[in-house]
């Protein structure tokens, strides 16, 4: 949080939602985050905030601190949603993920989600959203594995050496990992890309409300990727590798991670169930009961599963896996609705409160702390663009979704995209 906020060229614009799922001795997010950022204040008007977890009991890490801290005396306080679970409700990284799309409003048209264990470039918002509208392509998605934090302003190998993903292999029935990744150089602008990252996926934030995070893939890790990846290609998305550096990520031991923690083997054999149905994995449940299931987590329709086998050289269908580095654009088989907000067949996803409240109820999550703490926005009638990070701090993968909102960019975006560098 502190990077993301201090490294922006418009902190003003930046929001933040957290999903926290931490143990007793865990320190909470926002007030380690106030911790860094200002001195408590010793008044006693301090804002108290004793935030609930999703079970209704009081969240253990939020009451010495959070009586210290409020809009007060921590910087971009009001700039912070959050929902906090216990470690016991943790599910794994796909099922945070999902929870913090119902922590997106209405005016987020920008979403990236990355890895916690990371940090910002200097004034990495405007060379974001740079990059994207280099891209020329409204369904595009900048995704690849981040640059080695220590490599963060660096010209690799003297030619600006940039990670591409374009290798995986299967491990059994649902699950494709993605290789290490390969590189590209001198790029002028982003590269089209086979395959999908969660560490770096920035795109508008329709992406994240057509094709979300699959609530049902619990205690799943392994295999996220290419099963979401694969959805949203068929949904019209496009992939691209970055041609700078945007974020760096500590790897190894530097992640300072927890372990693996708490895995539900029932949950992991269903979880990979679903995702050999999604893939249409050899001897899979390809029943019409098992693909009804996927509901609105299912494949897209404007390019089918064969196509992305094809083009991304991990055919799931027959287990052939080729490495396919350089890829072409792969035209839609509708031209409907190009520049408009899809809405998917099936379960109509809407972007208000009654589809936040829905997806919670639906499948007996959680009820939130989400009060609503941003205010409201006001119009100005000159051009701006809100940041808004959403940042999943999972007990294994701290996953992070950054949400980027442009008010007056909803009125309508032409063929051809401009650069919001200012």
């Amino acid at each position: 949080l502190r990077s993301l906020f201090t490294e922006a060229k418009h902190p003003e614009r930046v929001f933040a939602g957290v999903v926290q799922q931490n143990a007793p001795i865990d320190k909470d997010c926002l007030y380690e985050f106030c911790a860094l950022m200002a001195e408590p204040s010793s008044s006693k008007s301090a804002l108290k905030t004793k935030s609930k977890t999703t079970n209704g009991a009081e969240n253990p890490n939020s009451n010495e601190q959070g009586s210290r801290y409020g809009p007060h005396n921590c910087p971009h306080w009001s700039q912070v949603r959050m929902i906090r679970m216990t470690h016991k409700e943790a599910k794994g990284p796909v099922y945070a993920r999902a929870i913090q799309a119902t922590l997106v409003v209405d005016e987020d048209d920008f979403c990236m989600q990355i890895d916690a264990h990371t940090k910002f470039i200097k004034h990495w918002d405007t060379r974001t959203l740079d990059q994207w509208g280099m891209a020329n392509n409204e369904y595009a998605v900048l995704t690849t594995y981040p640059t080695n934090v220590h490599d963060l302003y660096k010209n690799s190998n003297n030619h600006w050496e940039m990670p591409h993903l374009c290798h995986a292999s299967t491990q059994g029935a649902g699950v494709v990992v993605n290789g290490r990744a390969s590189a590209v150089a001198n790029l002028e602008r982003p590269i089209l890309a086979p395959l999908w990252a969660a560490g770096l996926s920035f795109s508008r934030c329709h992406a994240e409300r057509n094709v979300p995070n699959d609530i049902n893939l619990k205690s799943i890790f392994a295999g996220e990727e290419y099963g979401r990846g694969a959805r949203l290609w068929t949904h019209g998305y496009d992939f691209y590798s970055v041609s700078r550096p945007i974020i760096g990520t500590f790897y190894g031991s530097e992640k300072k991670g927890g372990g693996q923690g708490n895995r539900n083997n029932q949950e992991f054999r269903e979880s990979r169930a679903r995702l050999a149905t999604l893939l249409k994995w050899p001897g899979s449940d390809q029943s019409e009961e098992a693909i009804s299931k996927l509901g609105t987590y299912g494949l897209g329709t404007r390019r089918s599963l064969e196509e992305y086998a094809t083009w991304s050289g991990i055919n799931t269908i027959t287990g052939k896996v080729e490495k396919h580095c350089i890829v072409d654009y792969v035209p839609w088989k509708s031209k409907r609705s190009e520049y408009n907000e899809y809405q998917p067949a099936g379960i109509e996803v809407v972007k208000n409160e009654a589809w936040r409240a829905s997806l919670i109820k639906q499948h007996d999550t959680i009820s939130g702390t989400y009060k609503g703490i941003v205010g409201k926005i006001e119009q100005d009638k000159e051009l701006f663009v809100n940041l808004v990070v959403f940042v999943v701090i999972v007990l294994i993968v701290l996953g992070v979704l950054v949400v980027y909102t442009s008010t007056s960019f909803k009125k309508g975006l032409k063929s051809v995209i401009p650069k919001y560098s200012s």
